[in-house]
């Protein structure tokens, strides 16, 4: 039976009380001259904003700030396999009658705080397209929803999920961050011929193309950890906020489009993860259940025209990660895709079409991963348009 509460955020006073602890008695270690950001944050970087919390950073004028400024709820939901989980959500009305709910799935290393910029910009009626009700949760083992002990997803991935699930439940679908399997012929020959299209690439798909494969060959080293050993990174990312700070702020700053992140911004951003009711590594097992093999688990994911029910074949609680990004939606749920300029994993728009009913494609030339709070009035008007 699901239940929904009022809502405020409140970190107890002790969890206050250790971090100031922990941030007093922080050592560092030495870097390379001139590495700049190539190996990492680099020692300056972390130094300076552990300063500012330590000593100048007032998490309560923050709470209050966010418990005035966003209405929100604990949702108390039953799980089939899970129990029962509460779950944090912001919830803000347009007011109006025919407000368009919207549900916006945050991923890591965000949370519901990257819907705060674009909620006005959705919620207000200003004659310039649709208005929405915007339902913004913090997903389970982030933030401050209740933590699990087994598999979930995040992001794009729970609502690709959704609409192979409960594709009568879901109307549409925008997405700023695609995953897609590249359209091997061994693997879709239909929609590898559709790709042929395309071929010779422009410029810019080459762009796409190199910039993704860098991503894989150099960047990804914090997903591998995550996905194959979480429980050894956590006992640093539990212990050091400072380590947590370095892990989250390394992201912030090498997914965005030349953002200019504070102080304010990054500590907030990093607090809450530090303030987590299922603490600082929880989230990082969400890359280990959503690509780890289960038994029972069959990887195999619909060939293009032959949806089937997957509610009737598939395990209601896991569906892997490969099954996510390969699997085409249904027909019904309309997609629009919006690429953003710095977005560590990019393809050929065509490629996108692999993902179902793609119906809106557009690219824009600044922006990166965190474009709802980087540039929120593409992304705001993105969706209207859509």
């Amino acid at each position: 039976m699901t239940s929904v509460t009022p809502y405020s955020i409140a970190v107890p006073d002790e969890k206050l009380q250790r971090l100031r602890h922990k941030l007093e008695y922080t050592t560092f270690p030495d870097e390379l001259e001139a590495s700049g950001w190539d190996m990492g944050v680099p020692l300056h970087e972390v130094k300076r904003p552990t300063a500012v919390w330590r000593e100048q950073f007032d998490w309560r004028a923050q709470e209050q700030k966010l418990n005035e400024q966003l209405p929100q709820v604990n949702v108390r939901v039953g799980v089939k396999g899970f129990g029962e989980l509460n779950i944090h959500a912001v919830h803000y009305r347009s007011g109006i009658a025919k407000g368009i709910p919207l549900l916006f799935i945050h991923g890591w290393p965000g949370s519901f705080l990257e819907a705060t910029k674009i909620i006005p910009l959705l919620t207000k009626n200003n004659g310039d397209g649709p208005v929405f009700d915007v339902v913004a949760p913090s997903l389970p083992n982030l933030g401050f929803s209740e933590g699990v002990k087994k598999a979930c997803d995040w992001g794009s991935m729970i609502a690709r999920t959704m609409c192979q699930y409960y594709p009568q439940s879901t109307q549409a679908i925008h997405l700023n961050f695609t995953p897609v399997i590249p359209p091997y012929p061994w693997r879709s020959p239909y929609q590898f011929l559709k790709s042929l299209v395309s071929v010779p690439f422009s410029a810019k798909d080459r762009g796409y193309i190199a910039r993704t494969l860098g991503y894989i060959t150099r960047s990804n080293g914090y997903l591998r950890q995550q996905e194959t050993r979480p429980q050894t990174l956590g006992y640093g990312l539990h212990d050091s906020p400072v380590g947590l700070l370095a892990w989250i702020y390394d992201k912030m700053h090498t997914w965005s489009d030349k953002y200019p992140w504070t102080d304010e911004e990054i500590l907030t951003w990093v607090s809450v993860y530090y303030f987590s009711t299922a603490g600082p590594m929880a989230s990082t097992r969400i890359y280990y259940e959503a690509s780890a093999p289960k038994s029972g688990v069959s990887a195999a994911v619909p060939e293009d025209g032959a949806q089937e029910d997957l509610l009737e074949r598939t395990d209601l609680n896991y569906m892997s990660m490969e099954q996510v990004v390969g699997a085409r939606a249904p027909q019904n749920v309309r997609f629009a895709v919006a690429q953003f300029r710095e977005e560590i994993v990019m393809w050929p728009m065509a490629w996108y079409r692999s993902v179902g009913n793609v119906v809106q494609e557009t690219e824009y030339d600044h922006g990166g991963h965190f474009a709802a709070w980087e540039v929120p009035e593409l992304l705001a008007s993105d969706i209207k348009r859509f």
